[in-house]
C-alpha cells in the first residue's frame, strides 16, 4: 500500500506516461511440486508466478511464461504451498500449567510487556510459515496495533486480521476487564466500540459453564449459556448491521446458541454431536478445531522457544515429543484426542468446513495438521484446513489458495508433505504479500 501511494505521488510530480503495474517486481518462484491448497493433487514441477503483492499464475512450469525481466528464485526439491492461516490466534497469551488463570494473568500486565511477549511470538508464528493471523481476542486493542505496526514495516509479521477485545459477559469466559458487558444495547455499544478502535471482526465467548469464581466449572442449566439468546442476537445483529462477521468460542450446547443466533464460525467446537454436524451444514458454517492448546495443563515449554530452539522446525519437532510423552503419562488426556478426532472425522465426512488454530501455542500449525492425518483426515485435507477451508471458515476471500488474484502469501517447505504431513513443519521459504521474511533470524 504504501509503495503504491509514492508511486502515485511521484507520478503526480513529473507527470510521467507509466503505469503502476509497469513498476511492480515481478517474481518467478520455482520447486519440484505446488501444493495449491484446495486439496487436489499436488503439481509437479510447479512455479508460481508472483506480481507485486499479488499471483498472476500458479500451475505447472510448462503452462507459465516467466517474462524476461523477471527474478527467478529456485526452490529445488522443495513443495511450494500457500501461506498458513492460524483460524485462532492470540498474540499476548503463553499458556501454562496454570491454564486459564495463567492465560488472564498475562492479560493483566502492563500493555508494554504485553506487547514485547506478543512481538516474540508473531515471529514465531511467521518463521513457522503463517502468513495470516486470525486474532480472536486481546486487551486494549494490541493485536490493532500490531497489525499497524506490520503494516508499517515496523516489525516483521504475519497479517493480522484483529477481532479486538473479547465481548463476554458477567461470568463469562474471558479477562477481567472483559466480563463487563450485560444485556443487548450494553453489547451493541461494545460492537461499535471495537469497530471503532479498529477490529475486523467480532469475537464473542461463549461458555455453557462458570468459568471464575467457586463454582468455577460448574455446567449451567441445560441448553444455557453465559449468553442469553437477545443478547447475542443483539451482537449478531449489530456485527452484521456494520459489515463484519462474528466468531464465537463455543462447545456443547452452547454451539447451538451461537449457530442458532446467526454467528458466522465456531471456535474450538468440542461435542459435535450428530445433531450439531447436522445444525452446522443446515446454517452453512464452520469449526475451528484447537488441537495443541489442550495440552496447556502440562507445558512449560517456552524457555526453549526462546533461549534453545534456532529454527521452527526445532520447536516443532521438541513439541511433538513432549505431546508423545504428556499422551502417554496421562490416559485421560490420551481418550480425550481419540474421542475429539472421532467427532473431527464425522464431521469432515458430513462435509462440515473445518479450519485448525493453535489458539495460544504459536509456531505449532504443523501439529495442528498432523492431529488431522491422525484423525483420518488425508494430509491434502489437512493443509487445506490449514490454507483454503481457513479463510473460508474465517471469512477470508484474498487468501488460502495459490491461484489468480489471491495474495502472495507462500511458502515452501522440505519435502513432499502430501505424502508426509510432517513436511509442513519443515519450512524454507516464507513470502507474505510479495514480500520475503525466510532470511530473519529465527531468535
Amino acid at each position: 500500500m504504501h509503495t503504491r501511494l509514492r508511486i502515485a505521488f511521484l507520478m503526480a510530480l513529473t507527470t510521467l506516461p507509466f503505469s503502476l503495474a509497469a513498476q511492480e517486481r515481478v517474481v518467478a518462484i520455482k520447486a519440484a511440486r505446488l501444493i495449491d491448497g484446495s486439496g487436489r493433487p499436488p503439481i509437479e514441477n510447479g512455479v508460481v508466478l508472483v506480481r507485486g503483492n499479488r499471483i498472476e499464475a500458479a500451475g505447472r512450469a510448462a503452462d507459465i511464461s516467466v517474462p524476461a525481466d523477471a527474478e527467478v528464485i529456485d526452490r529445488g526439491d522443495e513443495t511450494l504451498m500457500p501461506g498458513i492461516i492460524d483460524a485462532h490466534a492470540h498474540l499476548t497469551v503463553r499458556p501454562d500449567v496454570r491454564t486459564l488463570e495463567g492465560q488472564l494473568e498475562g492479560m493483566r500486565q502492563p500493555d508494554g510487556k504485553q506487547m514485547l511477549r506478543a512481538v516474540r511470538n508473531i515471529r514465531v508464528q511467521l518463521l513457522s510459515g503463517v502468513t495470516t493471523l486470525y486474532v480472536v481476542g486481546e486487551m486494549h486493542f494490541i493485536d490493532v496495533q500490531a497489525a499497524e505496526a506490520i503494516e508499517r514495516g515496523l516489525i516483521p509479521g504475519p497479517r493480522i486480521i484483529p477481532g479486538g477485545e473479547f465481548i463476554t459477559t458477567t461470568a463469562g469466559h474471558g479477562p477481567d476487564d472483559a466480563r463487563t458487558t450485560d444485556g443487548p444495547w450494553e453489547l451493541r455499544k461494545k460492537v461499535r466500540r471495537n469497530l471503532e478502535n479498529g477490529a475486523d471482526h467480532i469475537k464473542l465467548t461463549v461458555t455453557d459453564r462458570m468459568r471464575i469464581g467457586p463454582r468455577a466449572g460448574a455446567l449451567l442449566a441445560p441448553g444455557e449459556s453465559n449468553f442469553s439468546r437477545e443478547e447475542m442476537q443483539a451482537v449478531v445483529e449489530e456485527a452484521h448491521r456494520l459489515g463484519v462477521q462474528v466468531t464465537a468460542h463455543a462447545n456443547n450446547d452452547s454451539i447451538r446458541l451461537a449457530l442458532e443466533c446467526g454467528v458466522d464460525s465456531i471456535q474450538h467446537g468440542y461435542g459435535l454431536t450428530p445433531e450439531l454436524i447436522a445444525l452446522f451444514l443446515k446454517v452453512g458454517k464452520g469449526v475451528v478445531h484447537t488441537y495443541t492448546i489442550g495440552y496447556q495443563t502440562w507445558f512449560a515449554e517456552w524457555a526453549y522457544l526462546d533461549l534453545q530452539a534456532r529454527v521452527a522446525g526445532d520447536w516443532v519437532n521438541h513439541i511433538r515429543d513432549v505431546h508423545k510423552r504428556i499422551l502417554t503419562e496421562q490416559p485421560a488426556r490420551a481418550e480425550q484426542v481419540k474421542q475429539r478426532r472421532v467427532e473431527l472425522l464425522a464431521a469432515l465426512r458430513a462435509g462440515v468446513p473445518i479450519a485448525v488454530g493453535t489458539d495460544s501455542m504459536h509456531g505449532l500449525m504443523a501439529l495442528e495438521m498432523e492431529n488431522l492425518v491422525a484423525a483420518g483426515f488425508t494430509p491434502l485435507q489437512a493443509i487445506a484446513a490449514g490454507t483454503s477451508q481457513a479463510a473460508r471458515v474465517v471469512g477470508l476471500s484474498d487468501c488460502g489458495l495459490l491461484e489468480k488474484g489471491k495474495r502472495a502469501d507462500i511458502i515452501s517447505v522440505k519435502g513432499n508433505p502430501a505424502a508426509q504431513i510432517r513436511d509442513v513443519g519443515r519450512v524454507a521459504f516464507v513470502m507474505v504479500a510479495g514480500r520475503r521474511y525466510d532470511d530473519l533470524s529465527f531468535r
